[in-house]
């Protein structure tokens, strides 16, 4: 493996996405080259238990872009993105989901967009979600939550693909083991004063596999994860922290 920063980390969880999760890696690496930048994948294996651990170790030995984190046993949407985010090395980091729910070809449109303007943060806002119309409703709500709790305005605060200043975003204690991680990305740039664009990326339908959110569990974990950075942002800016 090179020991040379590469300029773009992508970084992903996986659990239990054997169905899919070849075909989207697969799909990366092909893309890579259109980059035009030197670049790994970093993908969590979050506990699986039905051979997706297997499928990411074959595929490394194939590619040489993917490097595969192990947990030893699941641990959450969060605690895995932040697991390869600790574990990348880039210059920019990108997050993305592994269910082939975001075109990485978007991605290079938000690293475009953070060396142009340079931005600490491009957080994608979907422009039409493949979703329920429950769960387009939520994530509406949720923004307007962020809003009121945080004093922080996104118009799509959880969509995971996103591309940062990699020293920026490992620099950060990041702290949500669920769905909340992405939107406690926004919020702790928005606190700590770095600047923070949007830009519009396509949404999809999952490639394979059944989604793992369960709605109501968590709306109400992202109710009170958002209270808790309240909390923290607060006291930062009272002068009680250091960091937020």
């Amino acid at each position: 493996m090179s020991t040379e920063q590469p300029e773009l980390s992508v970084c992903a969880p996986a659990y239990n996405e054997c169905e899919g999760i070849e075909k989207v890696v697969r799909s990366w690496a092909a893309m890579a080259p259109s980059f035009g930048h030197s670049m790994e994948f970093v993908v969590t294996n979050d506990g699986s238990t039905d051979g997706t651990g297997e499928i990411l170790d074959r595929l490394a030995k194939e590619i040489p872009l993917l490097r595969v984190v192990h947990l030893p046993k699941n641990g959450g949407y969060g605690r895995a993105l932040g697991a390869a985010i600790a574990a990348s090395r880039g210059r920019y980091v990108a997050t993305i989901d592994s269910d082939g729910q975001f075109d990485l070809a978007d991605a290079k449109r938000l690293l475009e967009r953070a060396t142009r303007d340079g931005a600490d943060l491009v957080s994608g806002f979907r422009t039409a979600k493949k979703d329920s119309f429950l769960r387009v409703f939520a994530n509406r709500a949720q923004n307007g939550l962020v809003a009121f709790l945080c004093g922080a305005r996104f118009q799509d605060a959880n969509c995971a693909l996103k591309v940062a200043v990699g020293e920026r975003i490992r620099g950060m204690k990041l702290e949500a083991t669920g769905y909340p991680l992405p939107t406690e990305i926004c919020v702790r740039f928005a606190a700590r004063g770095h600047r923070i664009v949007e830009e519009p990326v396509a949404h999809r339908e999952r490639e394979a596999g059944q989604s793992k959110l369960r709605f109501l569990r968590t709306s109400w974990r992202m109710f009170v994860f958002m209270l808790y950075l309240r909390k923290r942002i607060r006291l930062y800016r009272g002068g009680y922290l250091q960091d937020v």
